[in-house]
């Protein structure tokens, strides 16, 4: 599932290359729903203008010239490619938009094999409310050792669990968590409720410095290939990984621990994160 640094990416990249476009045309692939319905969606975007892009949390967020967004949340095996009008098609499309801007021409490809991503065209009312469902961005807010430390021990939980509820924390994901809290020593099934104001401050720098990171590496592909920008190609953070995926740990060279917490695949060092 694409995290910050990659929806970062993506949403940089759209920024560069798609404001000022107006939308020509759209194509919904058969059997493939958009929000709120089909009509509706083609209708809402056919002759808009794209003002502004930007990113909720996980969330591709695109303004248009009606006030109303053109929202994409990639789920598990989602992309958006910028192509040339006439490409060839690309695997899994689902949904196409053509933007026109004098004499460029490009079509914005919303590709997903697994069909758990959205593509929504919400109200500015429905935006607010998005917002509203999600806690501080990591990124761009900026967020106190006491606030982080406040909101993690409030869910009474284990503190990888707390840091992936992106109504506590926007964006942060599987990948990054696991290599925040590796980079903490701290074990990602310690109580937040216990967690000091010490261990708090180091977490929290860990996990800014993780996902910039990860966004100057223009994000993590796994060997799935789920991830690439969109041009195409693929991220390299996948190089820079602490302890995500690994054998052992970098640190001790103690055979890494793998275990699934509340579903996710999760690794630790048994020595180093007590």
């Amino acid at each position: 599932m694409a995290e910050l640094p990659e929806v970062y990416t993506i949403a940089s990249d759209l920024k560069k290359n798609i404001e000022g476009y107006d939308i020509t045309n759209v194509v919904i692939e058969s059997g493939y729903n958009t929000y709120p319905d089909n009509k509706s969606f083609k209708t809402g975007l056919t002759g808009r203008k794209i003002v502004k892009v930007g990113r909720v949390g996980k969330n591709i967020s695109i303004r248009l010239d009606s006030g109303e967004f053109l929202n994409f949340h990639l789920g598990m095996t989602g992309r958006l490619l910028l192509r040339p009008l006439n490409a060839k098609t690309d695997p899994f499309r689902k949904l196409s938009i053509n933007l026109s801007k004098g004499n460029k021409k490009y079509s914005l490809r919303y590709c997903d094999m697994r069909m758990f991503g959205k593509a929504s065209l919400l109200s500015p009312k429905e935006i607010q409310n998005l917002k509203r469902k999600h806690g501080p961005d990591l990124i761009a807010d900026d967020i106190t050792s006491d606030e982080f430390l406040n909101r993690l021990s409030g869910r009474r939980t284990g503190v990888k669990n707390a840091l992936l509820e992106q109504s506590l924390f926007a964006g942060l994901g599987n990948i990054y968590a696991t290599d925040a809290l590796w980079l903490s020593k701290i074990h990602p099934e310690t109580k937040t409720t216990e967690l000091t104001i010490g261990q708090a401050e180091k977490l929290l720098k860990s996990s800014v410095d993780i996902l910039t990171e990860g966004i100057k590496h223009r994000g993590s592909t796994l060997p799935d290939l789920a991830y690439v920008d969109i041009f195409g190609k693929i991220g390299t953070h996948q190089k820079y990984f602490r302890i995500y995926g690994k054998k052992y740990c970098p640190t001790c060279k103690t055979k890494i621990i793998y275990k699934k917490i509340n579903g996710r695949g999760s690794y630790f060092c048994p020595i180093c994160q007590k």
